[in-house]
């Protein structure tokens, strides 16, 4: 019992571990994907948080306050942001500002990559980004 439970365990975390599909760029480019939640804590729609990824790697979006843009890369399944382009206005709240600060650092640093035809999750340093798919077909 406890040698089926093990390899029941092992091929469970293994599945996990695959992040979903493979991820390439072309996997990324032409959808749009609104921000679910930071650290595992639901982000309230409201704020609005999304990322669109475009031809050639392009990648705008509403970080929490202000609006970025400018192009990525995707390396070894890390997703990084060239330096980015955005608005400077002044966030109303410190939890649309603490949205922000996750989003732009994370798309700054570079994040692990995983995603499946509903999910994309950027694991950075600091922040964990969960975004769901926002474009329907």
């Amino acid at each position: 019992m406890k040698l089926a439970f093990a390899a029941t365990t092992t091929l469970l975390l293994a599945a996990c571990a695959g992040g979903g599909l493979s991820t390439t760029e072309s996997s990324l480019q032409h959808h749009r994907w609104t921000l679910a939640s930071v650290n595992g804590e639901p982000v309230s729609t409201d704020i609005g948080s999304e990322l669109a990824i475009g031809e050639h790697m392009a990648i705008s979006g509403l970080a929490g306050c202000n609006r970025f843009f400018g192009s990525a890369r995707l390396e070894q399944g890390r997703l990084k942001a060239d330096p980015l382009a955005s608005t400077k206005m002044a966030c109303l709240s410190d939890t649309i500002q603490q949205v922000e600060t996750a989003v732009l650092t994370t798309l700054n640093q570079g994040a692990a990559v995983s995603h499946d035809d509903r999910q994309l999750i950027l694991t950075g340093s600091d922040y964990t980004l969960g975004y769901r798919l926002a474009d329907v077909d």
